[in-house]
């Protein structure tokens, strides 16, 4: 629903049925060598991927607009038959060489990669004479082919051990894009992106107790197939999408670092971890709100009040995460305390009926966790974490909003000498500050029971039991440059489930080792 200073401009009830099959295949072979001279090493690498996906939608919406005295009613009944078949070949070389007499290592690497999608979506709009979706609608259809080629190599310069440790170098990538579209017109497109990518990372000790550990590194994220679709989706009337063909490749800026304090004989520890970003032609959004109606396609009609979205790139999106934890035995309980909070800030650029603009969000959070380590036998949980988010639109302060969410858990294991188990655990959501109907506060509460079985133990009986008191729920907030929604999923609720499982272990003694120093040749006669 759309409104415009408490007047109602458009309202939508959207029920979409979607079913997918996919097949995902990746396998991996490394060879790797070290020569007679220590740290003189050759490493081959090569990885590949399929990727094909099956699968078709149904969209039934049923809007109404308010213009003025009168209302306009639409209907959308709309069947999408997709086919993605997709497939990646990529690869490395690398080779070390030692330099000097302190254990310094140059590297050479290079880097290849070749990806390729094949897109094909076919619309077909709801006859009424013959009750089938059998007009097809090439504005609304979309067939496109997309290839990513990289060829990535570069040098760096490495220094150290594990504990204290200098290395930095750069890479040069080339990155072309091509596309072919078809429909919903035919449409080619080629790009070429040059980059140099530094990198530059230090483990320094300050004591035997603590360290620290810091990096930059930069690199590039192309456009996704689905960005690239120049291709109306109209799943949704009131927030209508589309793709952008001219699509740049996006150039990140990295930094972090971690801060570790740890006393072996007091178990405490002390981490702080921060990481931030700097990307520039970020893939952001463009939103437009039509002032009047206008036709996108022929089948097509952006009614006023209701929206047109598309991928564009902007700079000056900002991210910075940092996370401390600190933990230490209580010996009075036998448990471990553990600490920790968090702090997340994001900003985010967009651009609103051609007006740039930036939302930028905070999440605070912070939690506590006891776990037990009593014995084998008995183990325990119990945490608590708090999280308060806000958020903020230079354009739309109507869109500003906060909200907190607080989870408690409790877990607890038996165990018997004779082979019983139980395993229960409970924990408890709340949800404040968002939408009336989604400030909720409920439980859920697993719990099984367990046999050991068989020789050694090996078999195991086990009957479970899910969402104990029949309460599951899953509930977001999801904030964009332009508004933001709360969303309810269904999920699995209250079920129960009866498990047999057999462990596979032990496969007999390894062979005792000859000792040749002897007589060798007694191995060669035995043999």
């Amino acid at each position: 629903m759309f409104t415009n200073e408490d007047d109602t401009l458009s309202q939508t009830l959207n029920a979409n049925r979607a079913q997918r099959t996919g097949i995902n295949f990746n396998n991996n072979i490394l060879y790797r060598h070290s020569f007679r001279k220590r740290g003189r090493t050759f490493s081959a690498n090569f990885n590949n991927g399929i990727n094909n996906q099956d699968g078709e939608s149904y969209t039934d919406a049923y809007s109404l607009y308010y213009k003025g005295p009168f209302v306009v009613k639409d209907t959308t009944r709309q069947f999408n038959d997709q086919i993605v078949k997709g497939y990646q070949y990529s690869g490395s070389l690398n080779y070390t060489e030692p330099v000097g007499k302190k254990g310094a290592i140059i590297e050479f690497h290079y880097n290849p990669s070749y990806s390729f999608n094949d897109s094909k979506k076919k619309a077909y709009s709801f006859e009424n004479a013959t009750a089938k979706y059998s007009e097809l609608d090439t504005s609304l259809s979309s067939v496109l082919e997309y290839t990513n080629v990289i060829q990535r190599g570069g040098v760096s310069f490495r220094k150290g051990d594990r504990t204290k440790q200098i290395s930095f170098g750069f890479d040069i990538q080339s990155s072309t894009l091509e596309s072919d579209q078809q429909y919903p017109y035919a449409t080619h497109v080629n790009r070429t992106f040059t980059n140099i990518l530094p990198n530059l990372m230090f483990n320094l000790p300050l004591s035997k107790k603590e360290s620290l550990r810091l990096f930059y590194r930069a690199n590039t994220n192309p456009p996704s197939v689905y960005q690239l679709q120049d291709v109306i989706n109209n799943t949704n009337p009131l927030l209508i999408t589309t793709g952008n063909p001219e699509l740049d490749q996006s150039f990140a800026h990295r930094i972090g670092g971690r801060y570790q304090f740890t006393d072996t004989k007091k178990s405490q520890s002390l981490f702080v971890n921060f990481f931030g970003s700097l990307t520039d032609n970020y893939v952001a959004t463009a939103t437009y709100t039509a002032t009047k109606d206008s036709t996108l396609t022929p089948s097509v009609i952006l009614h006023k009040g209701s929206q047109l979205t598309k991928p564009i790139n902007m700079d000056g999106q900002r991210n910075l995460n940092v996370f401390i934890t600190y933990a230490q035995p209580l010996k009075f309980i036998k448990t471990n305390i553990s600490l920790n909070t968090g702090f997340v800030a994001n900003r985010t650029p967009g651009l609103i009926n051609n007006e740039e603009g930036v939302t930028t969000s905070y999440n605070y959070n912070a939690g506590v966790v006891l776990a037990s380590n009593i014995s084998q036998y008995v183990d325990y949980t119990i945490s608590y974490n708090g999280s308060f988010n806000n958020a903020k639109n230079t354009l739309q302060p109507n869109s500003d909003n906060k909200y907190f969410s607080h989870t408690t858990t409790a877990k607890l294991n038996l165990l018997s000498k004779n082979g019983w188990l139980f395993n229960t655990d409970l924990s408890n959501q709340i949800y404040s500050g968002l939408s009336d109907g989604y400030n909720q506060s409920y439980w859920l509460w697993n719990m099984a029971i367990a046999k050991k079985i068989l020789k050694g133990q090996k078999g195991e009986i086990r009957l479970s039991v899910f969402d104990l008191l029949d309460q599951n729920q899953s509930i977001s907030r999801n904030v964009t440059e332009t508004y933001f929604e709360d969303v309810t999923t269904k999920v699995l609720k209250q079920y129960f489930m009866l498990t047999f499982t057999y462990n596979l272990k032990n496969f007999g003694k390894a062979p005792a080792r000859q000792n040749f120093n002897q007589n060798p040749g007694d191995f060669f006669r035995r043999n």
